[in-house]
């Protein structure tokens, strides 16, 4: 090609760029990408094209020929995106380490480097170059924001609040920092200063969706409230998209509730759900298929005698049952014992059940003996007591494995009235995966008998390994349930444990008011209030025989 050709074909791929017709770039042939493998801009054009059209292979291809002849910093640190969009991980760590060995103050690489770090669990590394990237560029906000993020999923609230902080003053419009440091000070407790930070969110974004989901959740709205006031005008909008819409429909919703406007809440909370579980993968065949998976396998087998193996140095406390039974309250009691850690909802048990590969093996010994290990790995390096509470709901469905993995632990099952539990379900905008049932009032209530089914199940097989504790009971006779409670746990009774809700540790769940809040006795009626509108839920539930 001669050189007035290749200028041609060069200012071509400019002009196309300029009119961002992406698409016609990454089109471009072989033979002529690597005509520019000595012209540094032209392949940052075509693989920024590759990128934003998703043809990520082109891309990689291209960097890689790309960097034997310009072994660039820039080059490679583009090749580390690349990857990383690809998850290829370790890859992209190399890629991101020789762009930082080729220039030493590259604060975008160190992020970038952490960001992938913090994925496949790297904490302490991704820690670190967190705050190199830092420490080269004062006023990177985006290493900051990441940086705060890793500590608010570490838990460690102070350092991220504190992190959010420098995010703001760095960039004082930054809805997401203000948003992120109310939703702290919720799990904190600290109610007042959570609003205030949510009004802030929302002050400087009028359309940004979370901090409005968050401030009703906790505040009793009225029709004087702005907040209230910017809601009523926002879904009337056409132009938003359906996350938006999904988001604004549950504060809407939730809100006239509160104003006791049933036929609006339900309105909005039904858009809300249809929207969001048109979007999500969710098929209600799997989840049965995977709760008769689970009974097969347990259906013939005995618990193993683990009590041979040395004892664990740290006893999981298991609190379980359908989401919204009370395991919050549970966990909220049980971890104002001194000797007890409450860590909240943890995804360490599905991941080692998961990763113990049952569904291809029927070693039930080398399945066990794999899960306690990573998961007793994990936990220790959270646990500082001897008893951790470990309230992740959906663990009943692993009771099986519970058992024999950790013969010295301890189940509680929560157990609550039938309809209690759907409605709540039902009106819940779970952020969690794998709750895709509540979305639909059919597939609640089928979930529910789900349930039952499998607990009927473990409570035939293992009933003097499981505490059952009904919520109506212990609300109702709340003193005398709590000092059961602590017998069957065999802790010695403290003076404290009535006053849960003095309980200062951080909860993270949807009932992080509830617990803060002393027992009211009545919750568990309150779906009697919507009968009408659930006729879904009732029919399925009373021709299967389930009272409530």
């Amino acid at each position: 090609m001669t050189n007035n050709q290749l200028a041609f074909e060069k200012q071509n791929i400019i002009n196309l760029f300029n009119q961002k017709k992406f698409v016609k770039i990454s089109k471009i042939s072989t033979k002529i990408r690597y005509l520019f493998e000595d012209h540094p801009d032209i392949i940052k054009i075509i693989v920024m094209s590759d990128l934003n059209t998703k043809n990520f292979i082109k891309a990689e291809q291209l960097l890689r020929k790309a960097v034997i002849k310009n072994n660039t910093a820039e080059f490679n640190y583009i090749l580390g995106n690349t990857l990383k969009i690809q998850d290829k991980n370790s890859e992209a760590i190399k890629a991101y380490k020789k762009s930082i060995s080729l220039k030493k103050d590259f604060s975008e690489a160190y992020n970038n480097l952490a960001n992938v770090q913090k994925k496949i669990g790297n904490f302490d590394d991704a820690l670190l170059n967190y705050k190199n990237a830092i420490k080269i560029k004062e006023d990177n906000l985006e290493a900051y924001y990441n940086l705060a993020n890793l500590y608010k999923s570490l838990k460690n609230y102070l350092e991220a609040n504190e992190n959010y902080k420098k995010v703001i003053k760095i960039n004082p419009n930054f809805s997401d920092a203000y948003n992120n440091i109310g939703t702290i000070y919720s799990i904190l407790g600290k109610f007042n200063d959570a609003k205030e930070f949510y009004i802030k969110s929302i002050e400087t974004n009028k359309y940004f969706a979370e901090p409005y989901k968050n401030y009703v959740q906790l505040c009793k709205i009225d029709e004087k409230d702005q907040v209230f006031k910017n809601l009523k005008e926002i879904v009337t909008k056409e132009d938003l998209d359906e996350k938006q819409k999904e988001v604004f429909f549950y504060s809407i919703s939730k809100a006239y509730f509160d104003m006791e406007n049933n036929d609006l809440a339900f309105k909005y909370l039904n858009y809300a759900n249809k929207l969001k579980l048109g979007k999500i993968d969710y098929s209600f065949n799997k989840d049965k298929k995977e709760f008769k998976k689970i009974k097969e396998f347990f259906f013939n087998k005995k618990l193993l005698n683990l009590n041979n193996l040395k004892e664990n140095k740290i006893i999981p406390i298991f609190i379980l049952g359908m989401p919204r039974s009370g395991t919050s309250l549970i966990e909220q009691i049980i971890s104002n014992h001194s000797e007890v850690q409450g860590a909240g909802e943890l995804d360490l048990l599905p991941i080692s059940v998961k990763n113990s590969d049952w569904l291809n093996s029927n070693d039930l010994e080398k399945i066990s003996q794999k899960i306690k290990s990573e998961y007793l790995n994990k936990i220790s390096i959270i646990c500082k007591k001897k008893y951790i509470t470990d309230k992740l709901p959906g663990n009943f469905k692993r009771i099986g494995f519970i058992l024999n993995a950790f013969p010295n632990s301890k189940i509680i099952h929560l157990q609550r009235n039938p309809m209690a539990i759907c409605w709540s379900n039902y009106k819940s905008n779970f952020n969690s995966t794998g709750m895709g049932f509540t979305l639909s009032q059919e597939y609640t209530a089928e979930y529910y008998l789900l349930y039952r089914d499998l607990m009927k199940f473990w409570n035939e097989r293992y009933s003097e390994k499981i505490i059952n504790i009904n919520y109506e009971n212990l609300v109702d006779n709340f003193e005398e349930e709590v000092k059961k409670l602590f017998v069957k746990l065999e802790l010695n009774w403290e003076k404290q444990l009535y006053d849960f809700h003095k309980n200062e540790r951080p909860v993270e769940t949807a009932s992080f008011m509830q617990v803060r809040s002393k027992i009211y006795k009545k919750s568990s009626e309150q779906w009697k209030s919507y009968k009408k509108y659930l006729t879904s839920m009732t029919d399925i539930l009373s021709s299967n025989n389930v009272e409530y």
